[in-house]
């Protein structure tokens, strides 16, 4: 019976990569991807699976970030340089298309164009033309339009000197002389018979008596404990709630029941240049895995599917690690990195509003 070698093993790198390519030949890039992503969390020193995680990234911008990723393990390898070479010119061509696509049709400015200058001419005609026979009015009469109504005169009871003269339906208008004053103008206003003309009375809440609400998650960080000291249950946690302690000075998390330590592991906080921020803080949303893009907060990443995400305040999380096995050392850009395995635990321990100290 012959033996299998080490590289052909199910789950070894070779045999990942392999199975990663067959998937490509077959135009499968979804398998080739989980293929290749299995790949870099088991060894995520080896540059062939960033390299290969390249050819097959959804985006221009993934692409790039796994090329560089493998330029960082293998810098003067020249298929690296190539895949670099590749990855750059896809994405200046996408950002080229998206350019492109941004720029109005200049066809579309002519046909609209005359059709909204004739319609602009039109409403100034015909604006002009009502102020024209408002003001006309307006001098006309002294400043007051209104209207009159003169009665037949077989309709009237009067003299005959009395029918000849116009009978005023509304109020009878001032007829200007050369020895009158045109009267001001002044524009009316309704005004109801109900006292709407008064003061509107300003809207008082009366306080009535409400139950004491339940604390919920915060995005911003609770009050700090100053008498704090390792192991000692934070201010506020009850006897036998859940919480997590992260030490930055020793770069360990425990997760604790009241005093009573259940948990402990490595972590990998962030570097002294992206620091981790410190004070007790309530987890408010989790992940079970999650696409990571450092782009959107100006930094030099692009992370699929990162395992077990507990974000405790703004974008700072406790979350899995595949891409580096440097536990106990400050590595990240402000995240606390956990292996996978301990993220998990860590992840089925807690729940929204969990409190995480984090401390030196």
């Amino acid at each position: 019976m012959s033996s299998m070698s080490a590289s052909n093993l199910p789950g070894s790198i070779d045999s990942l990569l392999q199975q990663a390519k067959t998937a490509v030949l077959q135009n499968n890039h979804a398998l080739a991807r989980r293929l290749l992503q299995q790949a870099v969390r088991q060894d995520p020193q080896d540059y062939r699976g960033w390299l290969w995680l390249a050819s097959v990234a959804t985006t221009p911008q993934a692409s790039l970030e796994y090329v560089n990723r493998a330029d960082m393990l293998a810098p003067n390898n020249a298929s690296v340089q190539k895949a670099r070479r590749w990855a750059e010119k896809r994405l200046a061509a996408a950002e080229s298309s998206a350019e492109v696509i941004t720029v109005p049709a200049p066809h579309a400015k002519r046909r609209w164009a005359p059709a909204l200058r004739w319609l602009v001419i039109l409403l100034a005609v015909l604006m002009l033309g009502a102020g024209t026979v408002y003001a006309w009015q307006y001098f006309q009469l002294g400043g007051e339009v209104q209207e009159t109504a003169v009665l037949p005169t077989n309709l009237t009871t009067g003299s005959e000197a009395d029918t000849e003269k116009p009978v005023v339906a509304a109020a009878a208008p001032i007829e200007a002389t050369a020895t009158q004053t045109p009267q001001p103008h002044v524009p009316a206003k309704l005004i109801a018979s109900t006292g709407s003309d008064q003061p509107r009375p300003t809207w008082t809440v009366t306080p009535t008596p409400s139950p004491t609400p339940t604390p919920t998650p915060t995005v911003i960080p609770t009050f700090v404990n100053p008498n704090y000291q390792d192991a000692i249950r934070p201010f506020g946690v009850t006897a036998n709630e859940r919480w997590v302690d992260v030490n930055l000075t020793t770069q360990t998390l425990r997760a604790y029941e009241g005093d009573t330590a259940v948990y402990t592991t490595l972590i990998s906080s962030g570097t002294w240049d992206h620091p981790t921020v410190t004070g007790q803080f309530r987890i408010w949303l989790t992940y079970e895995s999650q696409t990571m893009d450092g782009s959107l907060l100006g930094y030099d990443y692009y992370l699929e599917n990162v395992p077990y995400v507990m974000y405790f305040y703004q974008d700072y999380a406790l979350h899995g690690t595949f891409w580096h096995s440097n536990f106990g050392t400050p590595m990240s850009h402000g995240c606390v990195n956990l292996e996978t395995s301990d993220a998990a635990w860590i992840y089925s321990f807690v729940s929204i509003g969990t409190l995480v100290n984090v401390h030196y």
